[in-house]
Parts: C-alpha cells; sequence; structure tokens
C-alpha cells in the first residue's frame, strides 16, 4: 500500500469529507483506492485519486475498475500512481478512456536495494566525512511530541524558502501523521543539540517511501543533509527493509536538477513510475482544465 493511500494519510490530509472509496471485490481485492471529490468552478465534480493499491497485472481487470470509476459521472477524473510502471496497468487504463495529462509531475524516482552494498558517491561520502567533522549526531524518534514536529515545520520552512516550494507542514497535522507506527521521525543534530535537518520516512514491510524532507541552511552546510540519509538507510537495512523509495525526482535543465543529482548521489537505480492519467468528459473541458492548471504555474515535465 503506498503511503499516500494509508488511513493515517486520509486523516491528515483533510479526513474522510469528500472523499468516496472504490474496490473491486470485497473478497480478496486486487484494486482498491480512496480519492477526493472537489466541484471545481466552470468545470463540475472533479475527481482526485492520488495513490493506487493494486495487486494485479490483468488488463480485463484494470480496464473493469476504471471503466467503473468513469460511470460514476465525474467531469475530470485524475489518478496519480506511485506504482511501478506496469505495461499492462497502461494498456487497462487507456481502455478505459483515461490519457497522460498535458501537465503533470515527473514519473521518475530513484530506488536504493537496502540488502547490497552501498554505492555511494564521493561527494556523498565528502559530505559524511564533513558532517563527522563537525560532531553531528543521529536521532530516531520512537515517540514523537508535537514540540518535535514543530521543529521540523521550523527546518521545513528554511527548505521552503530556498526552493520557492507551495506548500507547509504543519505541526498538528504532522503530529497526527507520525501517531501511526508506519511512519518514522528522524532528526540530525549538532552541537548544543541543534536541529539541523530531519526526515519523515514511511515504512511498510519491506519497503520505504521519503515523505518529507527538511534541511536547514546550517544543515546543507555542514554536511548533515547527506549524514541523515546515510544513517537512514543503514537504519533500514538493519532492520530488514529491502527497498528506499526517494520519490520523484526532477532530473532537467535548470536548478531543479540538484535535486535530483543529490539524491542520485546515494546510489539508486532510476525507476518509473505508472504516473499521472486524466478523464475528461469533453475536450472543452480539458481545455479549460490544462488552461487553469498553466495559470496556476504548474511545471511541467
Amino acid at each position: 500500500m503506498p503511503f499516500n493511500q494509508t488511513e493515517a494519510w486520509l486523516e491528515t490530509t483533510g479526513g474522510i469529507e469528500n472523499t468516496v472509496f472504490f474496490i473491486d471485490r470485497e473478497d480478496n481485492p486486487q484494486l482498491c483506492c480512496w480519492g477526493r471529490v472537489f466541484n471545481r468552478r466552470f468545470i463540475g465534480a472533479h475527481l482526485l485519486i492520488d495513490g493506487l493499491s493494486a495487486n494485479t497485472s490483468n488488463i480485463k481487470h484494470i480496464r473493469d475498475f476504471f471503466q467503473n470509476v468513469v460511470s460514476n459521472g465525474y467531469t475530470i477524473i485524475e489518478v496519480s500512481d506511485i506504482g511501478y510502471y506496469n505495461s499492462n496497468f497502461e494498456i487497462g487504463i487507456r481502455q478505459a478512456g483515461f490519457v497522460r495529462p498535458l501537465l503533470s509531475l515527473c514519473p521518475l524516482t530513484l530506488l536504493v536495494n537496502l540488502q547490497e552494498d552501498f554505492q555511494f558517491h564521493r561527494n556523498w561520502k565528502r559530505n559524511v566525512r564533513k558532517a563527522t567533522t563537525n560532531n553531528i549526531n543521529f536521532k530516531v524518534v520512537d515517540k514523537p511530541a508535537i514540540q518535535d514536529c514543530e521543529v521540523f515545520s521550523s527546518l521545513f520552512n528554511q527548505l521552503k524558502d530556498r526552493k520557492g516550494l507551495g506548500f507547509n507542514v504543519i505541526p498538528e497535522s504532522l503530529y497526527k501523521l507520525l501517531a501511526s507506527e508506519e511512519y518514522k521521525l528522524f532528526f540530525a543534530m549538532g552541537e548544543n543539540n541543534k536541529y539541523l535537518s530531519a526526515r519523515v520516512v514511511y515504512i511498510t514491510k519491506k519497503s520505504a517511501y521519503d515523505v518529507y524532507a527538511a534541511n536547514s541552511d546550517e544543515g546543507i552546510k555542514s554536511g548533515a543533509a547527506y549524514y541523515i540519509q546515510e544513517k537512514i538507510l543503514y537504519y533500514l537495512k538493519q532492520n530488514g527493509v529491502e527497498i528506499f523509495d526517494y520519490g520523484r525526482i526532477p532530473p532537467s535543465n535548470d536548478e531543479m536538477n540538484n535535486i535530483y543529482v543529490a539524491k542520485s548521489y546515494s546510489g539508486g537505480v532510476p525507476m518509473q513510475y505508472n504516473g499521472q492519467w486524466i478523464f475528461n468528459k469533453s475536450r472543452k473541458i480539458d481545455l479549460i482544465y490544462n488552461l487553469l492548471k498553466y495559470y496556476r504555474k504548474q511545471r511541467r515535465y
């Protein structure tokens, strides 16, 4: 189950209000998801499915599932799936009437195999040595308090200002999320227990997913931003986790490429998600919606 389909994520990102649930069958389900319905001006009912729990590659099964979703009469249906790319999934969802959106998130990620020897880049190793010289310490927070979440939010605000991000991490929401045992909070701390970097990781069975990262300006300069990642990878390895997913990466020819380069220093292997799909009732609605997305300056990949 991807992190954005968990009950904890549902409760901390708006709750059950305006939420609909789809499941192929109650006994031994192979496909299920939840999504939120928004009433868009000039458009109508917009269903946003952010994540999908899937355990099948049967084209007909996938097609029938999404045809059932379409039959509910929504004007627009968007699906954003962080399952790893499957050609049968693409065939099935296309046969149900979905196409790739004009403006979408990058479908690429990096996977680190935790049970093999790590292949860290020399720049990664240099930054970790710098952190060691600066006496950086690693902390696993087993029972986070609201104060821990406030610290994380403060660190995230520094990252937000540097990268121009358009969202916040609210301490109260993060506290609720971390109440679930599947979500773990980590810190890197300097002298006098000064918090420099932090990470929230979703851990489920043999897989882990990078959910939130927060680095102070000093955390970048001191090497703490790399030190905490390396410590997390070893922590997961020691606890039997096999794969670490870095989340979406933005390789490009501008400043966003720095995010991809920094994550690639982990030695992770590029992988493609099933990505984003959209169903529109008409070409007119499709045009209006894409113009609205463009007006909001959504990045094109």
